[in-house]
């Protein structure tokens, strides 16, 4: 009688809104160093990940990396369960033995993950990431949707077997606010690949002031607005840079073009991480005025750069003054006066971001993809027990 195949052992990634394949060629290639570093933890295991996304698009073509897969199975959608269903009738079709299922966020993947579970009547541990900073009432103020989500995230949070965060502010925040222990806890920034390929420069800041990211209105886009309106009430001197896309592109760009003569600013739209690069010796300032940042890659990109930052109170900026010190990254208050800003970015224009940060972190940042790898394998392994 001939023996069945061995299943192939899969971390599964969930994601019905399809935020890994809108994340074009960066989000792949950082899915591609998960995967290369579970590869090498669990060698004896020959674990592969592969990833249920979504598409509006007309025709994707399954993405096939080493240990890794991405595959659209489904438009893109919030709807949970419908996505759990087709996952499910995807997986009858393979010979894969789910080890450990991922949801990508703490409601519409995570939820997936758990309605998975129950349609398989099966007991594999699940993963929660959190990326936002979900337990900041900034957040949750933003519009209905964060609030409608903070109170999804109380059942995903509370049942997953493993939460993923990204800063530990953001985890303190997070353990205070669900009752959780430290023990579902992981903390693990999401690394910036080919940060160490960022060039850096202490020499004499540029006068301009760069805005970097989605341009919407949950990014606190138009805090943004009222700084370079008290700016420009004032002073001339400036270049404004712009780098990014959003819904609210068209109109952020005309309030910016009321105060900035069009000649004054540079709006560049979506870069990739190279051409991103080239970029940060044109930035004066780096200015962030999200209301809630539980992280903030973009910001660190900037001090390794040798950008100073002035951002919006929040874990993630809190966390990253711990790290850069107070000269290099400053709270942005927009109810200083006129004069009192102005006075503010000449000072981060003659700042020197120290080189030991840069070093440090590019250091640290090597090191997480295989931590959060290792989180997986022992996830399984205590599973498996």
């Amino acid at each position: 009688m001939p023996t069945a195949s061995r299943k192939i052992p899969i971390i599964l990634f969930m994601d019905p809104r399809g935020v890994i394949l809108k994340g074009g060629k960066d989000v792949i290639q950082r899915m591609q160093s998960y995967a290369s570093a579970l590869s090498i933890i669990s060698s004896d295991k020959n674990i592969e990940i592969v990833i249920f996304s979504s598409s509006n698009e007309e025709k994707v073509d399954a993405i096939n990396g080493d240990s890794f897969r991405v595959i659209n199975i489904s438009k893109s959608t919030f709807n949970f369960m419908g996505f759990a269903i087709k996952s499910r009738k995807y997986l009858l079709q393979e010979n894969w033995e789910i080890k450990l299922l991922v949801g990508g966020d703490p409601w519409e993947s995570s939820l997936a993950a758990y309605f998975l579970n129950f349609l398989q009547r099966s007991r594999i541990p699940i993963q929660v990431q959190v990326h936002g900073d979900i337990a900041n009432h900034n957040w949750r103020r933003i519009n209905l949707r964060n609030r409608i989500r903070f109170y999804l995230s109380k059942y995903s949070v509370l049942r997953a077997d493993s939460i993923r965060t990204v800063s530990k502010r953001q985890t303190k925040q997070l353990k205070a606010q669900f009752n959780l222990n430290n023990e579902k806890f992981v903390v693990v920034p999401v690394p910036i690949l080919g940060l160490e390929k960022i060039p850096f420069s202490r020499n004499r800041r540029p006068q301009s002031i760069a805005i970097i990211g989605r341009v919407q209105v949950d990014r606190g886009i138009w805090n943004f607005i009222d700084l370079i309106e008290s700016l420009s009430s004032i002073r001339d001197d400036f270049r404004l840079i712009i780098v990014g896309t959003g819904s609210s592109t068209r109109e952020f760009l005309i309030q910016v073009s009321s105060y900035i003569p069009i000649d004054c600013y540079n709006y560049l739209g979506v870069l990739d991480q190279t051409k991103l690069r080239k970029v940060w010796k044109k930035v004066g300032v780096l200015v962030s005025t999200a209301p809630a940042e539980s992280y903030g890659r973009v910001l660190r990109e900037a001090l390794v750069a040798g950008v100073p930052v002035w951002a919006t109170k929040s874990s993630g900026v809190e966390d990253l003054i711990s790290k850069a010190g107070t000269d290099s990254v400053k709270i942005l208050d927009l109810k200083k006066s006129s004069h009192e800003l102005s006075k503010e970015l000449d000072k981060l224009l003659k700042c020197k971001v120290s080189l030991s940060f840069r070093k440090q972190f590019i250091k640290d940042n090597s090191t997480y993809a295989r931590l959060l790898a290792k989180s997986w394998v022992d996830l399984i392994n205590k599973q498996d027990k």
